[in-house]
């Protein structure tokens, strides 16, 4: 988040991209977003997507205003629709090291 325009951005970067401001911080996101657009992927090739076939690549807008990449889990994919209000899952994805990714499933209530 910029603090000079309050902006909020993703990717995280040393300075606004709106305003150009280098009084940026760190801060914590709801974890709402909705679906903007997606796409299910039924063929690639590369590992480790190639064990994960068919998912939903999708980009999704965060609740603060930044729109991201990522993927919605626990959705049939005759469910999905424009707009549809989702919230984040962690997804562990390796253990040395330790990373957790962000998806996207749809909200529950």
């Amino acid at each position: 988040r910029c603090n000079a325009c309050g902006e909020h951005h993703f990717y995280p970067r040393p300075f606004c991209p709106h305003c150009w401001s280098t009084d940026v911080e760190w801060c914590a996101a709801s974890g709402r977003a909705t679906l903007y657009t997606w796409s299910v992927v039924h063929d690639n090739d590369l590992p480790p997507f190639n064990e994960r076939l068919p998912y939903v690549a999708a980009l999704v807008d965060l609740e603060e205003g930044p729109r991201m990449m990522t993927n919605v889990v626990d959705c049939p994919f005759d469910e999905l629709e424009a707009d549809m209000p989702l919230e984040v899952v962690y997804e562990q994805v390796s253990d040395e090291p330790f990373v957790k990714l962000p998806r996207f499933r749809p909200a529950k209530g």
